[in-house]
């Protein structure tokens, strides 16, 4: 961190919460832990779906990472699942013909 201005007195002052932040950050960053598991968690998926027999399941990338799926995806709250489900059904009867989003608002009162 002294090549980004620091010095080690201003390193020495920071709290040991701001460190462990400043840590992860650069564990995290493009060549980090995150950028590593994402990149080669994908690339795992795309060439074991590519090879897969076509009545085989896909595979998806949280069976390839395992129990580090949850560090690169963080798991949705339930209103955020709701809400995701939401989307999804009306993106689907989107592509309807003839869909008229109007049906679908809620009137108050």
């Amino acid at each position: 961190m002294v090549f980004n201005g620091h010095t080690h007195e201003t390193l020495a002052q920071l709290d040991e919460v701001t460190m462990t932040r400043i840590q992860t950050m650069y564990a995290d960053g493009a060549l980090g832990n995150h950028g590593i598991l994402t990149c080669l968690g994908q690339l795992t998926a795309g060439v074991f779906n590519y090879m897969r027999p076509k009545d085989a399941p896909d595979y998806k990338l949280v069976k390839i990472l395992g129990n580090v799926y949850d560090y690169i995806v963080p798991p949705m709250s339930e209103a955020e699942q709701k809400e995701a489900a939401n989307n999804a059904l009306k993106t689907f009867m989107s592509a309807a013909p003839g869909f008229d989003e109007k049906r679908f608002k809620v009137k108050n009162g």
